[in-house]
C-alpha cells in the first residue's frame, strides 16, 4: 500500500464535534491525507473543510451502513474514524465488515466500548480493580436522595458522553428536581459525587495498541473560568467555594504532569484500550479521581496534535504501516480556543451529495 495520500472518512463532523477536531489533527499531521468527511445534517461546518463531502443517514437507521460503505467505495478509503457517539458503537460493531473490504477502523473494541457506556457499571468495575473513583448511586426515586452523604453532587445520565444533561445539584430539592428530569426524558440518572476542586481537573488522552503497546501519553490541565469552557458554576450555601462544571470545550495548560499520566495510563490498561480512551479526573487529596471516561478520540485532539501528540495520526500510521512513534517530545504551554465563523451559501449546501 502507498503510504503517501492516505484517504481517511471522518464522520461526525458539526461544529464543535470531535470529528471536527479528528479533521483538524489530519490537516496538520506531518503526512498527506485525503479527508472524506460525513455528517447526517448539511449544516455542518466540518463538511467545508474538505473538497470531500457527503450527507448521511442518522446513525441509527438501517441505511447508515450501506451509505457509508458506498463512500468508501466511491472515495476508496482507507481508514474510517467515527467522530460521534452513536457512529463510533455501530461502525466498532461492524469492523469486520469493513476489514473484509481492507478498510481499518480507528476504534476500540466493542467490548471496551460497552464497558465504559454504563457509567454506574463502569465505575463499580473500576474500584472492583482498586482504582479509587468517585462515589456514585443509581437515582431511582427520590427516596434514592437519603442515600446522599454530602452536596453537592452531580446528576448526569448513566450512559452517553459529553456534559449533556450534566448538573450540579446543592440540596435535596435540586437532586430530586435534576434525577426526576433525566427520568422524565427517558434516562437513567446517576448521583455523582463531587470531588475534588475545579482548579485541579484534567483530561488525559491515552493510546495503547496491540494488547498493552503504549503508544502516547497526554495530559492537560483544564482552565474551567471561561465562559467557553464552563458550563456550569456556582457558590457553596455555606461557603464561598466555587463548584464548577465543564462544557466540554476544553482548554488548558499542557505539561508533563506525570503522576497524572500514570494514573490514566493504569486505568486505560485495566480496561483493555485498543485504542484510544479520554480521562476527565480531578486530583485531590484521596488521590487521582476519573468522573468521566470515553474510549474514544477527544475532544482535546485537535489541542493535542498542537502541542505536536497527534493521536490520529500515530494510530493510523501504526495501524496501516506498523510506524512506531519516536518518543514524543510534545510542546509545554497554552492552548487556548474560541469560536470562528464560516459562511456557507445556499448553493454551497443543497451541492452535497447525499448517499
Amino acid at each position: 500500500m502507498n503510504n503517501s495520500d492516505v484517504c481517511v472518512l471522518v464522520t461526525g463532523v458539526g461544529g464543535g464535534s470531535l470529528g471536527r477536531e479528528i479533521i483538524k489533527a489530519f490537516k496538520i499531521a506531518p503526512h498527506n491525507y485525503k479527508i472524506v468527511a460525513t455528517d447526517a445534517s448539511a449544516k455542518s461546518v466540518g463538511l467545508f473543510e474538505t473538497s470531500h463531502r457527503y450527507i448521511v443517514p442518522e446513525a441509527n437507521s438501517e441505511k447508515y451502513l450501506t451509505s457509508i460503505q458506498n463512500i468508501c467505495s466511491k472515495e476508496k478509503v482507507q481508514v474510517i474514524v467515527p467522530g460521534s457517539e452513536p457512529e463510533t458503537e455501530i461502525i466498532s460493531k461492524n469492523k469486520k465488515l469493513f476489514s473484509e473490504k481492507n478498510i481499518t477502523v480507528l476504534t476500540n473494541p466493542w467490548e471496551t466500548i460497552q464497558t465504559c457506556k454504563d457509567k454506574l457499571n463502569l465505575t463499580n468495575f473500576l474500584t472492583s480493580k482498586g482504582i479509587p473513583c468517585p462515589k456514585s448511586i443509581l437515582f431511582e426515586n427520590d427516596s434514592t436522595i437519603k442515600q446522599i452523604e454530602q452536596y453537592p453532587v452531580v446528576i448526569k445520565p448513566r450512559s452517553g458522553a459529553g456534559s449533556r444533561n450534566v448538573f450540579l445539584a446543592h440540596d435535596e430539592n435540586e437532586a430530586k428536581f435534576f434525577g426526576n428530569y433525566l427520568l422524565k426524558h427517558g434516562s437513567e440518572a446517576i448521583i455523582q459525587e463531587y470531588v475534588g476542586d475545579y482548579e485541579a481537573e484534567y483530561t488525559i488522552g491515552i493510546l495503547y495498541a496491540d494488547n498493552g503497546k503504549l503508544m502516547t501519553s497526554i495530559a492537560m490541565k483544564r482552565l474551567l473560568e471561561g465562559g467557553l469552557s464552563t458550563r456550569q458554576i456556582t457558590k457553596g450555601q455555606n461557603n464561598d467555594k466555587k463548584y464548577v462544571i465543564s462544557s466540554g470545550i476544553s482548554q488548558g495548560e499542557f505539561n508533563e504532569f506525570t503522576e497524572v499520566r500514570k494514573a490514566g495510563e493504569s486505568i486505560a490498561k485495566v480496561l483493555a484500550t485498543d485504542g484510544p480512551i479520554n480521562i476527565q479526573c480531578r486530583k485531590t487529596k484521596d488521590g487521582i479521581l476519573p468522573f468521566e471516561i470515553n474510549p474514544r478520540f477527544s475532544g482535546t485532539t485537535g489541542s493535542r496534535s498542537l502541542v505536536g501528540c497527534n493521536e490520529p495520526d500515530i494510530l493510523c500510521r501504526y495501524r496501516l504501516f506498523g510506524e512506531i512513534p519516536q518518543q514524543l517530545n510534545y510542546e509545554v504551554g497554552f492552548v487556548l480556543r474560541d469560536l470562528q465563523e464560516k459562511f456557507i451559501t445556499q448553493d454551497d449546501i443543497e451541492k452535497i451529495p447525499k448517499i
